[in-house]
């Protein structure tokens, strides 16, 4: 579990963890260089219960966390948690059940229920598909599995490559495209974690650019599963937009992979900043592909006239532009 100035909330999912109904594990705990206290609340845990192991180190990231914890697993599965989240008590017992059943395992999440940061229950239940085939085909449009609910099988997860750096936006997904070529990955159909939304999440602080790495992951994905070489397998940044035709040596990729990413952000109009809102009606009226009339009326359900009426011209000018282009 990666914890960032979390001492809020992060004492209630170490508890959690510690009071499932399979207790034979090591917790692995890094403190990733918190100033609110939250190592100390750790240490304190680990004081009383042997099986936390606390790393505390300088703030490298999620990325750099998750990988070094990785590197310590000795046991053949691996659980994800997040420092905000509560997993129900039989969690581990019920997943560990499913993957020790199936060989060809390599992920298995579970359905959550998510809470705000009071903890009082938002959502009755999660819809994440179950079955191999549903969560491999929603795999190839989005993230199918919630990752602090995700059990791995650790030998599947080191043989896919575990995280990489240039997606620390959507490290999870990028993982679980590249785990889905080599083994299944499935979802339980229960409740067993509640899942915290809060404002100041990442998945929220940072929509835009973890919608640019999703359609970057899945372009890579696209050229391994075509027996070409991954794009960005020794990346440590992304490169722009603008020069992903050049760097997978043929025209066209771009303007798929930003239509992807627009159609990705078109109901997120209404709350994208306004340089974000800017790029995105440049991109509809010059011709690609992502915008529709739904997101003009996701801008007037939000009392955001202006923005409905500005993406409707844009709309109308990608339609012209699209018919020179066809012309």
């Amino acid at each position: 579990m990666p914890v960032y100035n979390s001492r809020s909330v992060v004492g209630a999912a170490i508890d959690s963890i510690l009071s499932q109904t399979f207790g034979d594990f090591v917790f692995y705990v890094v403190d990733d260089g918190s100033s609110d206290g939250s190592g100390d609340l750790i240490a304190e845990k680990a004081a009383r219960d042997s099986r936390i192991y606390l790393i505390p180190q300088d703030n490298r990231g999620i990325v750099a966390s998750l990988n070094r914890m990785l590197a310590l697993i000795d046991t053949p599965f691996v659980a994800r948690m997040d420092a905000d989240d509560i997993a129900m008590p039989d969690r581990f017992a019920r997943q560990l059940e499913r993957m020790e059943a199936d060989p060809q395992l390599g992920a298995l999440g579970t359905q959550f229920e998510e809470i705000d940061e009071a903890g009082r229950r938002l959502s009755s239940g999660s819809a994440m598909p179950v079955g191999t085939a549903l969560v491999h085909a929603e795999l190839e449009q989005r993230q199918p599995i919630a990752n602090p609910t995700a059990m791995f099988r650790t030998q599947a997860l080191r043989d896919a490559g575990l995280y990489r750096a240039a997606f620390r936006y959507c490290e999870d997904y990028d993982l679980f495209l590249r785990l889905s070529e080599i083994a299944q990955i499935d979802n339980l159909p229960d409740v067993l974690l509640l899942y915290r939304r809060s404002p100041g999440q990442m998945s929220v602080l940072n929509h835009g650019v973890q919608t640019r790495q999703a359609a970057y992951a899945r372009l890579a994905h696209r050229e391994r599963r075509a027996g070409r070489l991954d794009p960005f397998a020794d990346a440590d940044v992304l490169p722009a937009l603008s020069d992903l035709d050049r760097v997978l040596g043929r025209p066209g990729v771009a303007a798929i992979v930003e239509s992807e990413m627009l159609r990705a952000r078109r109901y997120a109009v209404g709350s994208m900043t306004d340089v974000e809102f800017a790029g995105y009606c440049a991109a509809i009226a010059r011709g690609i592909k992502g915008g529709d009339k739904r997101a003009v009326a996701r801008c007037l359900a939000e009392g955001k006239p202006g923005r409905a009426l500005r993406l409707a011209k844009a709309l109308a000018m990608g339609r012209l532009a699209k018919r020179g282009l066809d012309g």
